[in-house]
């Protein structure tokens, strides 16, 4: 027989009341019950003249011991075991003592409160100074700690004891390690003397932080040693002296730990960050960093977050570039403020000292190729339903020499409205159609160093009107485009040229140089009628329920033609080609040109959807446009069609397994027999960890890449990373040109030491059309504690879709992880 004894404080009894017996009631005095657990053949003894009464399993109502649901389990507001607002349970083979005196138990001996347990052979409780004393086997847990010793001693008011020759655990940081001697200062202030300390599985042991002392705070969530040295298979490597180290993900003020970089462009770099933890909602990180070839560059990154307020601001200054002779720097600010509760402010700027500054200090493939930074102020507001913009914007131009590009146009504002209403029913009409409308207003002055600068507003209305039927649906639309533009200051083609070279191509801006228009009106108005089907088929499939659907599609849209050939051209481009883009009535980007549309769009679409859970297994799609009319309106640079049909376009999609995905997209010439551009790839994720990607992308004249990477574990505890990026033919874009060859190379390995973590890896990217940089990282984690080397994180992050860290594929345990 076993007994369970519970000790209900004052704000228990009252909760329990309704359970309780009509003397618990009656009593404002904590009261003891008892219950013996049947099915037990061990002897128990009780002290008659202590307990009241024996209230057995099934007494209360029949069910035994519940709680009231008017209880909720929180935290108890002064922490400890003898917290007065929450139960205490005591279990034991023998219970026997006097509640104003000793309470023993004996065998299997347990005590429980609200997150915390102790466990012994035998606890002896003295209720007048409120001490315990426990033997045999003890087990201690408490906020996500685990002790276990021969013998404890413990004030349960104050939670202040000690615990001679102890292991632990910390569950929330996965540490454990051992102790000659454990002292509670309080509920949660701990001291460890003659301790050890690692993150090591037990049957993998490798490096452990031996201490004279170390002091566990879980209200500053800090563990302080002395004396400390770091070991290596019980051998000491490494004298530590006094540090600290974090138990939880807070952040606080401090040293970082180190990191290296060694690239062939600047050397051997080492980072030495301090962060500063200011306040709950702002923080600042210094990063003084040694450049081998270059200098010493000194850096600040600063954050906030308030109600109103958040931003970031970023400095890198490199007072002396021994390579260059001259200062250099780098600043950044990203800003939002709330000025009204519809009034919000924005501002998004970059600036660097010169045009080589990324492909110096990039670091990444994508770092370097940026070639225009913005510098952006936003006004936003909504009112009534409207949205409006009040924005300027300006860019700086970074020129490679070998790819000269023109800037991009400055605003100088740019205003806008817009609002859109859905389903609006017409009063006037009985039963009458629903109404989608949209309506758009725009405002903008335009600025640039050397070609036309003017002013366009544009002003834009729709109305649509989807009428479902039984078997399709209709959508008609019909919608105006109006714009007034007129010319302030006019281009210059010499002095274009002679600002950002003689080989720079105009392209669409050649209307923008040594053009006389003054000014135009243009009002264009435009209809489409949009029909769809969706049709569906039980189907079978590998013995697998599928669902098959049917979804044809046809939309037509007449746009008539205004002249427009001698208009400046701002912000105009022709859209990427895809399926949505054959489906809209909008055939170009910005608002310099209102293409000349009258055709229709066929398209089909298919797929295969599982009846278990609605999981797409299969897609595909095709269409194609077909025109009645030559095209009329292009942009400056480009050959108006006169083919009567599209390139056909198709995409489709498969989930050939439940971790193995396949996508395509292809845009083919049926007249010429001619591929124009084509996307495949491929994706395979068995389990975290362990992932392979490849796709190939080719556009005539401009892409041909091929791109493939992985991280697979290669043997046990060994994985391997990589990437391989490579360019087939010469590849161009507004943003880098890229001649034929290697775009990003990467390789590596990464060990997993069940505790720590070293990583090698080597990488080669492109940093301009003919120079490249190489980059050698390797690095040692100790978990828990610190990254000591180069850091190839970031590069792996960026290069590898799915990477995930080796040591970060389980997730730590939970704080009640080891509660009993």
């Amino acid at each position: 027989m076993r007994f369970v004894v519970v000790l209900l404080g004052a704000v228990a009894t009252s909760s329990l009341a309704a359970e309780c017996p009509r003397l618990a009631r009656a009593s404002a005095e904590p009261i003891l019950l008892a219950q013996v657990t049947a099915g037990s053949t061990t002897s128990a003894t009780t002290s008659t003249n202590q307990i009241s009464s024996l209230i057995p399993t099934g007494a209360i109502n029949g069910q035994g011991l519940r709680i009231d649901p008017r209880l909720s389990l929180q935290s108890p507001p002064r922490p400890g075991l003898t917290d007065d607002k929450t139960p205490m349970y005591f279990f034991g083979d023998e219970i026997d003592g006097q509640l104003e005196d000793t309470l023993i138990l004996e065998g299997r001996a347990e005590l429980r409160q609200l997150g915390m347990s102790l466990k012994a052979e035998r606890i002896t409780m003295d209720m007048v100074p409120n001490r315990l004393e426990a033997v045999g086997n003890v087990q201690l847990f408490k906020e996500g700690e685990l002790y276990k010793g021969p013998a404890l001693s413990l004030k349960l008011s104050t939670m202040q004891g000690f615990f001679n020759d102890v292991t632990y655990e910390l569950s929330n940081i996965n540490g454990r390690g051992s102790a000659k001697q454990v002292e509670f200062l309080q509920p949660q202030a701990t001291r460890l003397s003659d301790a050890s300390y690692t993150t090591c599985p037990r049957d993998r042991p490798a490096w452990a932080l031996e201490a004279r002392t170390m002091l566990v705070d879980q209200i500053r969530e800090m563990a302080d040693t002395e004396g400390s040295v770091l070991t290596w298979a019980g051998v000491p490597i490494l004298p530590m002296g006094d540090i600290s180290f974090a138990i939880s993900d807070r952040r606080r003020t401090g040293f970082l730990p180190p990191s290296y970089a060694a690239t062939s462009r600047l050397g051997l770099e080492v980072t030495a960050p301090f962060y500063w933890n200011m306040a709950p909602n702002r923080d600042m990180t210094l990063y003084p960093k040694l450049v081998g070839r270059r200098g010493v560059q000194l850096g600040t990154e600063f954050r906030y977050l308030s109600s109103d307020h958040l931003g970031q601001v970023g400095i890198e200054i490199l007072p002396n570039d021994r390579v260059r002779g001259e200062s250099r720097s780098m600043g950044s600010l990203v800003h939002t403020t709330r000025l009204a509760p519809n009034l919000s402010l924005g501002v998004n700027i970059q600036r660097v000292s010169d045009n080589e500054y990324f492909s110096d200090f990039g670091g990444s493939l994508l770092a370097a190729s940026q070639r225009t930074l913005p510098a952006t102020l936003t006004l936003n507001s909504t009112w009534q339903g409207w949205t409006t913009t009040a924005a300027a914007q300006e860019y700086q131009l970074l020129q490679d020499p070998a790819a000269p590009i023109l800037g991009p146009y400055a605003w100088m504002p740019k205003l806008t409205a817009a609002k859109a209403g859905s389903a609006q029913e017409v009063r006037a009409w009985e039963n009458g159609p629903l109404f989608d409308w949209q309506a758009y207003g725009e405002l903008t002055s335009f600025r640039h160093p050397t070609m036309a600068e003017g002013h366009r507003s544009v002003a834009m209305a729709s109305v649509s009107a989807p009428l479902p039927t039984e078997y399709f649906t209709l959508k008609p639309k019909v919608g105006v485009h109006a714009t007034h533009y007129s010319q302030t200051t006019d281009g210059s083609l010499s002095q274009t040229q002679q600002k950002y070279g003689s080989s720079v191509s105009l392209g669409t801006f050649a209307n923008n140089v040594d053009n006389a228009i003054d000014s135009y009106n243009r009002f264009v108005p435009t209809a489409s009628l949009d029909a769809s089907m969706v049709l569906e088929r039980d189907t079978d499939w590998a013995g697998t329920a599928m669902m098959q659907t049917l979804e044809p599609r046809l939309f037509y849209v007449y746009t008539p033609y205004r002249e427009q050939s001698d208009y400046p051209v701002f912000d105009s481009a022709s859209p990427s080609v895809s399926l949505p883009q054959l489906l809209s009535d909008w055939s170009l980007s910005g608002h310099d040109r209102v293409r000349d549309q009258n055709q229709v769009t066929a398209a089909l679409t298919s797929r295969y959807l599982s009846k278990k859970d609605g999981t797409e297994i299969l897609r595909g799609s095709l269409g194609q446009r077909f025109y009645f009319d030559d095209q009329r309106v292009v942009l400056p640079g480009e050959t108006a069609r006169t083919d009567k049909e599209s390139d056909i376009l198709f995409e489709a999609g498969a989930r050939i397994t439940r971790h193995w995905r396949v996508d395509s997209f292809g845009q083919y010439t049926r007249k010429i027999k001619r591929w124009q551009s084509a996307t495949a790839s491929t994706s395979y994720e068995p389990k975290p960890g362990q992932t392979f990607s490849l796709s190939y992308r080719f556009t005539r004249n401009s892409i041909n890449t091929v791109d493939f990477a992985f991280q697979t574990p290669i043997a046990a505890n060994w994985y391997a990373v990589g990437r391989y990026n490579y360019s087939l033919q010469k590849r161009q874009s507004t943003d880098i040109t890229q001649q034929p060859g290697l775009i990003e190379a990467l390789a590596g390995v990464e060990y997993d030491g069940g505790c720590w973590v070293a990583r090698a890896v080597v990488q080669r990217f492109r940093t301009s059309a003919e120079q490249s940089n190489n980059a050698f990282f390797l690095q040692v984690e100790l978990n828990g504690i610190a990254r000591v080397g180069t850091n190839p994180l970031e590069a792996l992050k960026r290069a590898i879709p799915n990477y995930r860290m080796i040591n970060q594929l389980t997730p730590l345990p939970a704080q009640f992880e080891n509660f009993q």
